[in-house]
């Protein structure tokens, strides 16, 4: 996305937004810089801050007071200001006649996260078209990060074997690991409970064996569950919150279970005629292979540290789309690359036990990792609904399903489409020249470049020279 459509962009929505920030600066640098500096280092993806362009006259181009010493304060501010240094992209664009000083703002290496303002020693985070400080927890999360996290390997203080584990789900559980890996053949079943973690050595259920295998997992940490509500499309008198309150506890399995229930129960089934053979069909408002995925990640891949736990995972519907919300960002992946590489784990122990879990209806909770966004976004490009929207957040991460298209531009701009086309085309190709990528993507040079800046920034692509003036890109692959 070029300046110019980023202004369009931000004319359109009336507001800064999650990505771009515009600043007046035709009389002299702006104040409050430092803090969206800030901000963007430590939101998913960074971000880009417009120095000419005045929010408060519509989206005005009013030029900036001087190009080369605006250019200067802003890497100034964000190698002298930030804790620890910042390293932005500066230029100067033209736009209406005027001159625009952009600055992109990539994200923080998750080993530097929060960035924080010197003088203040606060950490920024993005959300919507402001910049918001951190609260001690947040910034828990940020710092859990930078190792792998195990959380879920953890006991659980007072849980016990014999009360707090389903006797059933544990017998079958034991059975198909000794199905599958001959080390454990004729190991007991409490062997095969400590072998694969879901008790310690002392006989203690962890979090991840309790999730995965328990009774009633919220009675040592009560939020634990998921939040469900059904919103009305409108209320006159400003009274009604919702019209369908649900909450959803137990093992993993359970509420799983208990939500697609809940979404069956509360949207309406279509009644349409097949166009492949003329036959009368039921067609759920959701697809429940993208909502049963959808709350499948939630359960798994929320965060499960100290400073999460007050949180529950929050489904809601409204008249125009379903979104399910849980804490804790995306670990090590990025919304650009979402579905196209290998899942990396969060909480791992608890993902390789479910694999080998079954949920009330019969269905193993996880088929194959890795596999869940393929299937979202085919279930609704067959159902004729618009592509699924995944928002990262960092400290949290929530997927849309739209009935309609997105209207928000922020969210299916075409950078993020462009971005996406780049990254699908090096998951095909391998490795690439920018040439190589334009014929692939039909794309102009300057979108392809646009393009590989926010994907090496993220971390998403590298880059090697090939031979002094151009580069070869590949997609990096995560590991499980």
């Amino acid at each position: 996305m070029d300046v110019q459509e980023i202004v369009t962009v931000l004319r359109r929505e009336g507001s800064d937004n999650a990505r771009f920030e515009a600043k007046r600066a035709a009389g002299g640098f702006p104040g409050t810089v430092t803090e969206t500096l800030s901000a963007f280092a430590n939101t998913p993806g960074g971000g880009t801050v417009l120095f000419g362009v005045d929010e408060q006259a519509g989206f005005a181009v009013t030029g900036v007071y001087d190009t080369a010493a605006c250019q200067k304060a802003v890497v100034s501010h964000a190698r002298n200001a930030l804790e620890p240094p910042v390293t932005v992209s500066v230029g100067v664009e033209q736009v209406d006649g005027r001159d625009v000083v952009v600055a992109v703002v990539p994200e923080a290496d998750p080993a530097s996260k929060p960035v924080r303002v010197k003088r203040s020693k606060l950490a920024y985070l993005r959300q919507y078209d402001g910049d918001y400080p951190l609260s001690h927890l947040e910034e828990q999360a940020f710092v859990s990060q930078r190792h792998r996290p195990v959380f879920d390997e953890a006991p659980v203080d007072g849980a016990r074997l014999d009360t707090d584990l389903d006797a059933g789900a544990v017998s079958r559980y034991a059975v198909l690991r000794r199905e599958v890996s001959p080390v454990l053949v004729g190991a007991s079943d409490r062997e095969v409970l400590v072998r694969t973690g879901v008790i310690t050595r002392e006989g203690v259920p962890t979090l991840a064996g309790l999730l995965a295998l328990g009774v009633y997992p919220q009675q040592y940490i009560p939020n634990l569950g998921i939040q469900a509500s059904l919103l009305p499309a409108s209320d006159v008198h400003g009274t009604l919150r919702a019209l369908d309150l649900a909450s959803f506890t137990g093992s993993v399995p359970r509420m799983l279970h208990d939500a697609q229930a809940w979404v069956r129960r509360i949207t309406p089934t279509a009644v349409v005629e097949d166009s492949q053979d003329g036959r009368v069909v039921s067609r759920p408002t959701f697809p429940q292979v993208a909502v049963r995925e959808l709350v499948a990640n939630a359960l798994v891949h929320r965060d499960l540290g100290s400073y999460a736990l007050d949180a529950p995972i929050t489904l809601k519907i409204d008249p125009e789309q379903l979104l399910i919300s849980n804490p804790g960002g995306l670990y090590g992946l990025h919304v650009e690359t979402l579905g196209l590489t290998p899942s990396h784990l969060r909480n791992a122990r608890l993902a390789e036990i479910l694999q080998y879990v079954e949920s009330p209806d019969g269905a193993r909770v996880i088929e194959r990792l890795g596999t869940g966004i393929p299937a979202i976004r085919r279930a609704v490009a067959t159902a004729g609904m618009p592509p699924p929207v995944f928002v990262d957040q960092g400290i949290r991460f929530t997927a849309k399903l739209l009935r309609q298209a997105q209207s928000s531009a922020s969210e299916t701009s075409p950078a993020k489409n462009r971005t996406a086309s780049v990254a699908a085309a090096l998951n095909t190709l391998g490795s690439a020249t920018s040439g190589q990528i334009q014929q692939a993507t039909g794309m102009t040079a300057r979108q392809v470049k646009y393009a590989l800046s926010r994907l090496t920034a993220s971390g998403g692509v590298t880059a090697e020279p090939l031979d002094g003036r151009s580069f070869v890109y590949t997609l990096v692959r995560g590991t499980t």
